[in-house]
């Protein structure tokens, strides 16, 4: 039998919802979604490495060659620990989860029940020499200093607003600056993707792409690009920011778990 890798953490019965969280994040950030699915469906809510219980220095120190192809390996042995890697499963996922979640639909299109995305971070989808591409790059070499409690706060800032570090609780921003590199390793991983837009159009299930009216233009400007990419899209948008799914957690996160009830395809 293949072992759940750690970080992996299943709960409830019934058909697959896969939760992918944000980076600087861990998988508690869903614990209202998973409060509403646990009941009906078979929950497996992933820690990416480098957060939450797999967050150790031992972890981090062995992620050099990161890329989003080790977490959906991960993901793929946890479905053939629970004997459920040949059904189809339901997607969700925010920011560098969200953009997990898209390649894992993309490597897998007929197996996708749903996609619920909340501003996927598919950086590589970016038109090289286009305005937003300098406004992404930018953002790299601010949050890619040494002094990690300066790129966590100018990392936190962007996707926040401005002094949102700073109003941390002490050990919060030790805890964000210890895992700024990840942070690092988790963009070149995003930047390192090669599918395009022709992939992700072969993502027949019905997908739903959430945003923040108060979020940054490079998020806004990815989503776009992202349903303009599908057939079956929805597009939602919440008085919220990037990190609307933790802040206004109630909202979001009932708004996500109703999309897959309403998609499931079977009767509960």
């Amino acid at each position: 039998m293949i072992d759940l890798p750690q970080g992996i953490h299943v709960s409830g019965k019934g058909p697959t919802v896969i939760l992918l969280h944000s980076s600087l994040s861990s998988s508690k950030q869903w614990v209202t979604l998973v409060q509403h699915l646990k009941n009906d469906f078979t929950v497996i809510n992933v820690d990416i490495l480098g957060y939450g219980s797999v967050g150790d220095k031992e972890t981090l120190s062995s992620l050099e060659n990161y890329r989003a192809s080790i977490e959906v390996e991960r993901i793929q042995q946890a479905l053939q620990h629970l004997h459920v890697e040949d059904q189809p499963y339901h997607i969700v996922g925010h920011s560098f989860g969200g953009a997990l979640g898209l390649k894992l639909a993309v490597e897998a299109p007929e197996k996708v029940l749903s996609l619920s995305l909340y501003e996927p971070v598919a950086f590589h989808l970016i038109e090289e020499g286009s305005e937003i591409k300098e406004v992404l790059n930018d953002l790299f070499k601010r949050v890619s200093v040494d002094d990690l409690f300066i790129a966590a706060e100018e990392f936190m800032d962007y996707w926040n607003i401005k002094g949102f570090f700073k109003s941390l609780p002490s050990r919060v921003q030790q805890g964000a600056a210890h895992e700024m590199n990840k942070v690092n390793l988790d963009s070149i991983a995003l930047i390192s993707e090669t599918y395009g837009k022709d992939e992700i159009n072969k993502i027949t299930a019905p997908a739903m792409i959430m945003t923040g009216s108060q979020s940054p233009t490079l998020s806004k400007v990815l989503a776009d690009i992202i349903v303009n990419a599908l057939d079956d899209v929805t597009q939602e948008v919440f008085e919220a920011g990037h990190m609307g799914v933790i802040s206004h957690a109630p909202i979001v996160q009932s708004k996500i778990a109703e999309f897959i009830r309403t998609h499931h395809t079977d009767v509960l």
